[in-house]
């Protein structure tokens, strides 16, 4: 299409537009991404010359080239070899392949090089990546190649992060956006605890469900960087990337490299758009299954394990309301404490002489499925496996490369160690009725070489490789993705798994932070939350078994705790709370979540609403005392205004809900209810039952 004298191309899907512009001299400018309403409205993509600055102003472009008085980080940094020559795109054309795809051509006719930058636009969000090959005779050294470059918008004011350690997960932090350059950089070959590869930009006034916002998620579960600049001419770009030691990317005659993919999602109405738009891409990216209640064995039991005191755990979580058993760390042979065996998965003799068939036969007695713990990508060096392959690990030659956690990592990136533990997986998964894999990694992929050349990258390849077999062998088969706790929650090992484990902090004031913050992209029914032992294994810190189930209701139910060291009413309340959530679970976990802003800190209010406005649920958790001694009602937004409900206080001692009587969603939003705990560590549940037809 040409527009102004330009090549203009444009895309639209659910709501948004995507306008892409080829600008000479300037190359490819977004003149336009937001609301198809507003899509006539196209930025001025003509760029005018600034004093003491070039006579063809290169500016933000999509596939943004240094060299030419661009000031940004560009889109490529390659050399060829022997000659030296530096990569150097030029844009070409674009290629409309559909009304949801685009691809921008670029290359460097010197070198033989040419590039892609694919754009789709689906279900209202914007992905983007970048395709390298080497059409010439020297080899390419490739040091950078950004998955996508997107210009700042105008009215982007502020940026949106998170942070944390382990079992610290969650924080976030939202600053000015002025001069200079804000990144998140990941460089220890996973996604890490201060949370995904992401970023969010907004207007200063954009707020829970108002303003100008934008999201943007790097697919890739490896080290990497995602940064927003603000350049000097007050132009910007933001930069996302996957990482690549020196040397790792050499592109021979005839090879290409395919970035991850970004992830590029927009609001007009604040930061619950955002969160509705990712959770409807995260639930189409994996696997819609029932979720079970999960019962599992770390915090009850730790290495002590043997096959009678599992059945014995089984029996106390069925009887609660369990309906998945999970075996986590400690049943494979010569695992008495985490030193050891890893890399060896097969059932210690010891312990299962007969192997876990006898086990999660026992286990599907009890009315409940069986899962287990497995790490995959690491190697203790005392290990029959390190022992007699230790050049599969990375770090190798060195005898003394660094440890975490007492384990090495092996080399996923060399197809030998992915058939082995392939066939290994495959054996267990054989030998047993097992439906679920709870997939660690409990360290960061370092040193990333062998033979000091890196592995990094490959590694993250051979991961998704292997877990991609696993699946097409195993259809059946769930796969949770945990890394620590909360490392490794990202959109590139999402379409892999079905659920997160989203930190081994089961601390229940801590989960309300780490499951906020994460439930801002994953929803809440793939993030696991448990409830756990009194006092809290890390923190201390004791709740009511109450407080611990209404925290854990509104993610992935589970259980980490010894059924039998529970009271007798303990026991009751808490089998009572499963009651609860398998009553509501039906729509909860195809539901809309968001939470409720309060002018009291110490208050946390948090509301699921079922995918047809049919029905709610809202808890209301205190988490300190209040600042004033009368409790003002809490009013609750957003349903539809033309509906009324049936407002009623959800039982957990097994009777009926107390009705608190008939209320209209605007009376809800304006007056709301008598909601609050009242004292701290405490929560209430309330269900409102819409009673107008939902046209």
């Amino acid at each position: 299409m040409k527009g102004n004298g330009l090549q203009t191309n444009s895309l639209t899907s659910d709501g948004v537009s995507c306008t892409i512009a080829l600008v000479p001299g300037s190359g490819f400018k977004l003149a336009y991404l937001g609301p198809a309403a507003g899509s006539d409205k196209h930025q001025n993509v003509r760029p005018a010359v600034l004093p003491a600055s070039p006579d063809h102003v290169p500016g933000p472009s999509l596939m943004a080239a240094r060299g030419a008085g661009y000031a940004g980080a560009g889109l490529v940094d390659a050399i060829c070899q022997p000659s030296g020559r530096r990569i150097n795109l030029s844009p070409r054309h674009m290629t409309q392949v559909s009304e949801t795809e685009l691809v921008l051509h670029a290359g460097d006719e010197t070198c033989g090089v040419e590039a892609e930058t694919r754009l789709s636009l689906e279900y209202g969000v914007l992905k983007i990546r970048t395709i390298i090959r080497n059409a010439g005779g020297e080899v390419v050294d490739l040091h950078r190649c950004v998955a996508g470059l997107v210009p700042l918008p105008d009215w982007a004011d502020d940026t949106v992060m998170t942070h944390g350690g382990w079992a610290r997960e969650g924080h976030g932090s939202r600053r000015p956006l002025g001069a200079g350059r804000v990144q998140r950089v990941g460089r220890l070959g996973r996604s890490g605890f201060d949370g995904s590869p992401a970023v969010t930009i907004c207007e200063r006034a954009a707020g829970t469900d108002s303003g100008r916002v934008m999201a943007l998620h790097l697919a890739w579960s490896g080290s990497h960087s995602i940064s927003v600049e603000r350049l000097p001419d007050g132009s910007g770009e933001i930069c996302a990337e996957a990482q690549y030691e020196p040397g790792e990317i050499r592109l021979a005659p005839g090879e290409q490299l395919e970035t991850p993919e970004l992830i590029v999602v927009i609001g007009t109405s604040g930061f619950d758009e955002l969160q509705a738009r990712l959770h409807r891409l995260a639930r189409r990216l994996s696997r819609e299954v029932f979720r079970p209640v999960h019962f599992n064995t770390w915090e009850a039991r730790y290495f002590d394990l043997n096959e009678d005191a599992l059945v014995a755990l089984a029996k106390g979580a069925a009887a609660l309301g369990a309906e998945r058993f999970v075996l986590d760390d400690g049943w494979f042979a010569g695992r008495r404490d985490d030193t050891t065996s890893l890399g060896d998965w097969e059932p210690d003799p010891d312990l299962f002489p007969h192997g876990l068939a006898p086990l999660a036969g026992r286990i599907r007695e009890l009315g409940m499925s069986f899962g287990l713990w497995v790490e995959p990508e690491m190697v203790s060096r005392k290990s029959r496996l390190h022992e007699q392959h230790p050049d599969w690990v990375l770090g190798y030659p060195d005898p003394d490369a660094p440890t975490g956690r007492n384990q090495l990592v092996l080399d996923l990136s060399n197809r030998d160690v992915q058939d082995h533990l392939y066939a290994r997986l495959s054996a267990c998964l054989d030998a047993a009725p097992i439906e679920y894999l709870k997939w660690d990694c409990n360290r960061e992929i370092y040193p990333d070489t062998v033979d000091g050349v890196a592995r990094g990258t490959r590694h993250v390849i051979g991961v998704y490789s292997l877990m991609d077999r696993l699946r097409a062998r195993y259809p059946q088969i769930e796969i949770e993705s945990c890394a620590s706790g909360g490392g490794r929650i990202d959109f590139g090992i999402l379409p892999r798994v079905t659920r997160f484990w989203a930190s081994d902090a089961t601390d229940a004031l801590d989960r309300i932070r780490i499951q906020r913050s994460l439930s801002a992209y994953i929803p809440m029914e793939m993030l696991g939350c448990h409830v756990g032992p009194a006092p809290n294994p890390i923190t201390g810190r004791v709740f009511s078994i109450r407080f611990r189930a209404l925290v854990a209701m509104f993610g992935h139910f589970g259980l980490e705790l010894d059924p039998d060291k529970l009271s007798a009413s303990d026991r009751t309340a808490l089998a009572h709370a499963i009651q609860v959530h398998k009553r509501f679970r039906p729509w909860m976990h195809s539901g809309h979540v968001r939470a409720i802003p309060s002018a009291d800190a110490n208050l946390d209010i948090t509301l699921i609403e079922s995918a047809d406005g049919n029905h709610a649920l809202v808890r209301v958790l205190r988490t300190g005392m209040a600042p004033y001694s009368l409790h003002p009602n809490i009013a609750i937004p957003g349903l539809d205004h033309s509906a009324s409900f049936a407002v009623a206080e959800v039982s957990f001692d097994g009777g009926t809900d107390t009705g608190l009587g008939i209320a209209s969603a605007e009376g809800l939003a304006w007056t709301g209810l008598d909601m609050d705990p009242i004292k701290p560590n405490q929560g209430r549940l309330f269900y409102l039952r819409r009673i107008t037809e939902n046209a």
